[in-house]
This record gives structure tokens, sequence and C-alpha cells, in this order.
């Protein structure tokens, strides 16, 4: 993928962006494995990062154009790097200590801080965290998109490059670990179908790790 002019609609994402009104929209995918079971946070790190190299649009950033004006086009990245797109964050001990708020409210209130903030322009407009909880415990995946990089299903063709089913053997699930049910939640807004894709996705992801996995 060499260089493409945006479409008008993701154009005035784009352009009308600020600080104070970041354009990006966002999922985040908890997961909660049985325990003892979970993934260590280091192989799922590299595991999201190059599932997320290996989609062309992700290396992709936008840059001005002479013509036609006021234009922009995606352009290939030639400094592409992965890791500064894909971060770990860890959640302070007492907030998921007993009398705590615990892992979910507290993984959805960073979730939302993280959201309040706009993109890095200049580089490929999207991020992904790893939301960490206690060792062994849930743990959840934040990903921010542009509008102007994926709205509707194109943002669920993003997530399912990321989240597929993986096949490895480095990835397969562990004969002991057996998921254990976590309550769906919706996607984004839109159509039903949109987000029973996403979310079935998302749990392959979870079955590759022996987890179960729902979407908030």
């Amino acid at each position: 993928m060499g260089t493409e002019l945006l479409a008008p609609l993701d154009l005035a994402f784009w352009h009308l962006e600020s600080a104070a009104h970041p354009m990006h929209l966002g999922a985040l995918a908890v997961f909660a494995p049985p325990p003892g079971a979970a993934p260590g946070p280091d192989a799922l790190l590299g595991l999201l990062g190059a599932r997320a190299a290996a989609i062309p649009r992700l290396r992709m950033r936008v840059r001005d154009v002479l013509l036609p004006v006021g234009g922009a086009a995606w352009s290939t990245d030639p400094e592409f790097d992965v890791h500064r797109h894909v971060r770990r964050v860890r959640l302070p001990a007492e907030a998921t200590a007993p009398g705590g708020a615990g892992f979910m409210p507290a993984a959805t209130r960073l979730a939302g801080e993280l959201m309040e903030r706009p993109l890095r322009r200049g580089l490929p407009p999207w991020e992904m965290y790893l939301i960490e909880g206690p060792d062994g415990g849930p743990f959840a995946v934040l990903v921010k998109l542009h509008h102007a990089l994926a709205d509707g299903m194109r943002a669920v063709t993003i997530g399912a490059g990321i989240f597929d089913e993986i096949a490895s053997a480095t990835t397969r699930p562990r004969p002991s670990a057996r998921p254990r049910p976590v309550p769906p939640r919706s996607w984004m807004p839109g159509p039903r179908q949109v987000a029973g894709f996403a979310l079935g996705r998302i749990e392959d992801l979870g079955r590759a790790f022996g987890v179960g996995a729902s979407l908030v």
C-alpha cells in the first residue's frame, strides 16, 4: 500500500480534530483467565504488537498534499515502530486490592482517561494498551483508532486482524485452562451483527490463551 488520498469524510474527521475534541473511537476487551492460567504480559504484548504490525493500514500515517488544496493522503511510515503504539499499563495495587474498586471499574476508568488523550499526529493514528491487574488475574486491551483510519466496519476488520484466532504452537490453549464465562458487553455504536462479529474475534483470542473474554 503506497499513497492514498483520504476520503472526504475521513478528511473532515482529520481536520476537525483538536486537543479538546479528539476524533478517535475505541474498544476495551476484558479477559478473565482461570487461576494460574494467565499468559505472561510480555508474551501477550509481543503477540498484540506482531498482529498489529502485520496490518498494512496500521503502518500508514497521514500527510498533507499540495493538491487538492486542503487535502491529505495516507502514506507508509518509513520509520514505523510498533512499540510506539502498543504499550503496557499496570493498575495501582490499591485499585484491585480487597476493598478497592475492583479490576473492571478500575480498568474502565483508566481506559476513559486514556481515551481523552488525542492520538499523536505524524504517526500512524492508533494506539493499543495492555492494562494489567493483579498477577494472574484479569487483564484488558484498549484499542484506539482515529475515525479517519477506521469507522464502522473498517474498525471491526482491523480488530479482527488483531484478535483473530491464533493457531501457532506457542499460543495453543493450555490443557488445564478452561474459559470462565464473562458476561458479553457492547462493542461500539452500530448494528448488532457488527457487535457480534467483533465479540467473536475477541473470544477467539481468549480461547487461544484459555481465558474468558468480553468487550466493554
